[in-house]
């Protein structure tokens, strides 16, 4: 049985034929497919991988998993009824049993159409917000666009029999189905370790020398919030106690030093660069609050990653945001002021500190990969029963 995922990611395949992303995709995240079939075809945009470094990539490649490649589906095409790329999709899915598209997405939109044309079951993965992820693109294309893409993702979704979505509430209201929908977030973490527990027990108890504030997002991404971020500490740098702040993501950083410097921010703020996925934990453990400032979001993978490690954290109040943190550790987005008032007390608060890790573990331990992979392996023996029973 040959199934084929859809989505806009860009893969980088190098001279050997060995396919890798810069973000997630890994190998890991096709083997929750690959267990149910015989051979999975992801199609997305794949380029050269030129001359980057690999140590800082996702490996995709791997056993069952082929790689197609779509042209570029954004452009005026996009508003019509046959995008550009949409033969390439058409006969992809003409060979495939199943069909699972991830959306939003041009290329998974692509899919849906396909698959309905085709009569080929297809399964639909919600993990973000189709208008407010055009609508904070950061140019007047995005925002033109954004209600178009909104039509198109409620077109696809609510027709779709069988739909898994990454948040408990958020995406359903948005993105309502007529079909069977189950919550799953996309991402899954470890077990719990108690010497995480204790470690940062111990650091919200013992004198504060530095205190690290971090955010981990790309540099280049429009919607992530880092010019609030850097107005709301600006703000207040005299009332917090010494500090650093640390920011974890791919992209270059010269766009933002102007900024930055004007702010006053220069010798408090560190660009760590990219590290390799097991080692942003270990750079979250030292990261005392953690920062989520966005326009939009799906879900916030970095976010509970950050739960995970009992950092406390600070978020806006969009997408699945809130369904992670409770009520005050909320800011409107592009706020810069309240983002300030909540973050100047919880700097000079260890016992808040503490309350927030506290329910930082709780809140993650949900995320846990044994329960997760047992919905998810669930969602998908009932797809493949829909296939067989066609």
């Amino acid at each position: 049985m040959n199934w084929l995922f859809a989505h806009d990611n860009r893969f980088l395949e190098a001279v050997d034929g060995q396919v890798y992303s810069e973000v997630a995709f890994s190998y890991s995240n096709w083997e929750r497919y690959v267990k149910h079939i015989d051979r999975l075809t992801v199609i997305a945009r794949v380029e050269p991988l030129g001359d980057l470094d690999t140590e800082f990539l996702n490996l995709s490649s791997g056993e069952g998993v082929t790689f197609e490649g779509m042209p570029n589906p954004y452009g005026i095409r996009a508003f019509t009824p046959f995008p550009r790329g949409y033969k390439t999709m058409l006969a992809a899915v003409e060979k495939a049993d199943g069909v699972i598209a991830r959306l939003p997405s041009e290329i998974g939109y692509m899919a849906v159409k396909a698959a309905r044309k085709t009569n080929t079951p297809y399964c639909i993965e919600v993990v973000g917000d189709a208008y407010h992820a055009m609508a904070t693109y950061g140019d007047w294309k995005g925002k033109l666009y954004a209600p178009f893409a909104e039509w198109k993702m409620k077109r696809s979704v609510r027709k779709s029999q069988s739909t898994l979505y990454i948040t408990d509430k958020h995406l359903q209201e948005r993105y309502p189905t007529i079909g069977q929908s189950v919550s799953c977030s996309n991402v899954e973490l470890p077990k719990l370790a108690m010497d995480t527990i204790e470690r940062r027990h111990e650091r919200n108890t013992k004198p504060t020398e530095k205190l690290i504030i971090g955010m981990n997002g790309s540099l280049s991404s429009p919607y992530k919030g880092f010019e609030t971020a850097f107005e709301a500490l600006a703000s207040i740098k005299s009332d917090l106690p010494p500090f650093e702040f640390r920011i974890l993501g791919r992209g270059s950083k010269e766009a933002w030093l102007g900024v930055i410097a004007q702010l006053g921010l220069a010798e408090h703020v560190v660009f760590s660069g990219t590290l390799p996925h097991h080692s942003v934990y270990e750079w979250l453990d030292d990261i005392d609050i953690f920062l989520m400032p966005s326009k939009t979001e799906g879900q916030g993978r970095a976010l509970i990653e950050a739960l995970s490690r009992g950092c406390s954290c600070l978020g806006s109040n969009v997408g699945g945001i809130p369904e992670l943190i409770t009520k005050e550790q909320l800011h409107e987005p592009n706020d810069a002021a309240e983002l300030a008032e909540k973050l100047a007390k919880l700097a000079t608060s260890q016992e808040q500190r503490q309350q927030y890790a506290k329910l930082a573990f709780e809140r993650a331990a949900t995320f846990q990969s044994e329960r997760l992979q047992e919905i998810r392996h669930q969602f998908f023996q009932d797809f493949k029963s829909t296939i067989h029973n066609k």
